[in-house]
């Protein structure tokens, strides 16, 4: 927690070592890295890795996203009104602080019944090149949003995403995302990692469905 406040209080807490380390564990996927394969379905590649440091597992996803240009791609992922529509994970989503080079959020994760939600606080911030575009996020603490007493506070270790054109087609793309957290609590690692492993998929599904049934519909009914 002091970390992540000096970090706040120091300015972008983002480096390009951060981009860099995203875009080397892109590259990695060879057993002598510790990663297994985890769901090979069409168009959706999901591994884990397990971590010394951690009881939840780094999660990777490579995913296609068939008709959906990259730059639409990413306001899908990082426009948080747009995102809210769409992903079911999350109950509440929103911008607490934007300074300028990145933002604070604050998402609240619904969770089953009998089981306490979960709220996180995050840095996030975007990188964007012509052929390109990086989302990073990192924990973070905010005064605005102190722990909430009937919900549990997670926590971000890894996460990001890595949207590029389809080399074969550039009105498609392939998104890259990785998924480490710590929902804390007293659920079952075994539990958390299997839901996760589980998750890319899920998203892949919702936030295509959600593109090509609505929001594809109003973008073209604007021009």
């Amino acid at each position: 927690m002091a970390e992540e406040s000096a970090q706040a209080a120091a300015g972008n807490p983002f480096s390009d070592a951060d981009f860099q380390e995203l875009l080397r564990q892109e590259r990695s996927n060879s057993a002598e890295d510790g990663w297994t394969l985890a769901d090979d379905s069409p168009g959706c590649v999901v591994w884990k890795k397990v971590s010394s440091e951690h009881s939840v597992h780094l999660v990777k996803g490579f995913l296609d996203f068939k008709g959906i240009p990259a730059d639409r791609l990413l306001t899908l992922v990082y426009d948080l009104q747009v995102r809210a529509r769409f992903d079911e994970l999350f109950t509440r989503y929103e911008c607490v602080e934007d300074r300028g080079d990145h933002r604070v959020t604050y998402a609240v994760l619904k969770f089953p019944p009998g089981t306490w939600n979960r709220d996180l606080v995050q840095f996030n911030t975007k990188r964007s090149e012509p052929e390109e575009h990086i989302v990073l996020y990192k924990n973070a603490v905010h005064a605005s949003r102190p722990v909430d007493p009937k919900m549990v506070r997670a926590e971000t270790i890894f996460s990001g995403t890595i949207i590029r054109p389809m080399a074969d087609d550039p009105n498609s793309s392939t998104l890259t995302l990785f998924l480490q957290t710590d929902v804390k609590g007293w659920i079952p690692s075994a539990i958390i990692n299997m839901i996760a492993t589980r998750g890319p998929n899920r998203w892949q599904h919702s936030l295509a469905n959600f593109y090509h049934g609505t929001y594809k519909k109003e973008l073209e009914s604007e021009i």
